[in-house]
C-alpha cells in the first residue's frame, strides 16, 4: 500500500530535483515534470519493480515518488546529492520528444537504486 500523501509530496520533490538537475545540465533555467511512465521505466532499470508486476505505470510512479520522498524525509539523501546523481545520468535525449520518457527514466534509475539501498540499510 502506498501512502498517498507521501507520493504527492514525492511528486513535487522529484519534479523540483529533476528541474534543478536539468537546469544545471543545460546551463540555463528551465523546469519540467517527470512523467509516471519515466518513473516506471526507472523502477524497472533499477531492478525495483519485481514485486510491482500488477501495478500500472501510475501506481509505479506513485511508488517511486513515495520512495524518494521517504528517503529525503529520513535524511538518507540530500537535495544536492540527488541532483548530482540525476545530472550525471542525463543525456541530450531528454530534449528529443520521442526519447524523452526513456531518457528521464535512465537518469532517475540510479537515484532510485541509491535511495532503495539506503532505506533498506537504515532499517537494519
Amino acid at each position: 500500500m502506498i501512502d498517498k500523501g507521501l507520493a504527492k509530496f514525492g511528486d513535487s520533490l522529484i519534479n523540483f530535483l529533476y528541474s534543478l538537475a536539468l537546469t544545471e545540465f543545460l546551463g540555463k533555467p528551465t523546469g519540467d515534470r517527470v512523467p509516471n511512465a519515466s518513473l516506471a521505466i526507472a523502477l524497472d532499470l533499477a531492478g525495483l519493480s519485481k514485486g510491482l508486476r500488477r501495478m500500472d505505470k501510475h501506481a509505479k510512479g506513485d511508488y517511486a515518488e513515495a520512495l524518494i520522498a521517504q528517503a529525503w524525509l529520513e535524511g538518507v539523501i540530500s537535495e544536492r546529492e540527488a541532483i548530482e546523481i540525476i545530472k550525471a545520468n542525463l543525456s541530450v535525449d531528454v530534449l528529443d520528444f520521442s526519447k524523452k520518457k526513456e531518457a528521464i527514466g535512465k537518469a532517475l534509475a540510479p537515484l532510485l537504486r541509491v535511495v532503495a539501498e539506503r532505506l533498506t540499510s537504515s532499517r537494519v
